[in-house]
């Protein structure tokens, strides 16, 4: 897979929530970025066509 997000990338986003990384960090944060993608990518094309949306939320532990 080819990369889409470079280091200039990160540190946009970065900048934007309000962090700061050192640039050292900024490619391996890429790579890091890119591979939460890829796995994430293929709950895009989920056929959610028959699933309710969750109305409810409880966000209480249970044991």
């Amino acid at each position: 897979m080819a990369r889409r997000l470079a280091p200039a990338d990160v540190a946009l986003l970065a900048e934007v929530a309000g962090l700061r990384f050192p640039t050292e960090d900024l490619a391996p944060l890429a790579d890091a970025f890119e591979a939460h993608l890829a796995f994430v990518a293929p709950l895009l094309h989920a056929d959610l066509d028959d699933v309710n949306p969750s109305l409810t939320h409880d966000p209480r532990w249970r044991d």
